[in-house]
């Protein structure tokens, strides 16, 4: 009797043992899984980060060329030229035409390599294409008188320009013709103008300045009153040279004519309005 209950408390304790065991290993499987898992759930988390770090690049140069492409098509042209130009100039483009612009001037207005004319055209080239032409018509060194009596300005008058910039023969008239018949003959070509074609902008603006000048500084007053006078946009280049009782000025001009740097000068302001 002993024996058996002896027997069957081993049996039981082996029993107790195994389950133990058992248990054991369980728990030691489940931690082992948990790790694996937990191990696994991090390399998932960290490449989906890195797929994530490598679509931001992308977004970000896609964002960029939106951007530009939005400033591109946002550009505002002829924002700081006189007033009616800019709406000349979309009504133009949107009938698929060219906005035509006239420059007119004396020898220190052509079409020469270097001269300022020549370099605001190659610039507005740039900035526009075909949606804007550029012509220069030079007088050389005719007077006033000589252009009234030549009709010389006649061609350009006939082919209804849009816009006319013109810089008046004050250097030629400069010795033996007076200030009252330059703005005469001045106000005979504006007139011509208009009435070859009303909607034309017409602009004035002066010639070079000079070292010291003095009858010729008095000049070039009188050309800007007559511009105000006559609501005619008139842009002052002058402002943006050295002063005219300044040596500095001399950088710009050689026997009283821009020099290269002065054509530069001078065309870098000309296309800071019209741009």
């Amino acid at each position: 009797m002993i024996e058996g209950d002896y027997i069957r408390g081993w049996d039981q304790m082996k029993k107790r043992r195994f389950i133990t065991l058992f248990i054991m290993i369980a728990c030691v499987l489940s931690v082992i899984s948990g790790h694996l898992y937990y191990n696994n759930k991090l390399e998932e988390t960290a490449h989906a980060a890195k797929l994530e770090l490598g679509k931001k690049p992308a977004e970000k140069t896609e964002n960029k060329d939106s951007t530009s492409s939005s400033q591109k098509a946002d550009t505002v042209h002829f924002k700081n030229a006189p007033a009616g130009i800019a709406d000349l100039y979309n009504q133009k483009k949107a009938a698929g035409e060219s906005l035509s612009f006239t420059i007119v001037g004396s020898s220190i207005t052509s079409t020469e390599e270097g001269n300022w004319a020549k370099l605001f055209t190659e610039k507005m080239m740039d900035t526009y294409g075909n949606d804007v032409k550029v012509e220069t018509t030079s007088f050389g060194k005719l007077t006033s008188l000589e252009l009234a009596n030549e009709q010389v300005y006649t061609d350009f008058i006939q082919k209804k320009t849009d816009v006319i910039l013109i810089e008046p023969v004050l250097w030629n008239d400069n010795n033996g013709v007076s200030i009252n018949d330059t703005l005469y003959i001045l106000g005979q070509m504006i007139t011509g103008v208009k009435d070859t074609n009303p909607e034309a902008v017409v602009v004035l603006q002066p010639s070079n300045p000079i070292y010291q000048p003095q009858k010729y500084a008095e000049q070039v007053s009188s050309i800007e009153a007559f511009a105000k006078e006559k609501g005619i946009p008139y842009i002052n280049h002058w402002e943006a040279w050295p002063s005219v009782d300044s040596e500095d000025i001399n950088q710009y001009v050689t026997e009283l004519m821009p020099n290269e740097e002065g054509h530069k000068l001078w065309a870098e302001y000309v296309y800071n309005v019209f741009k």
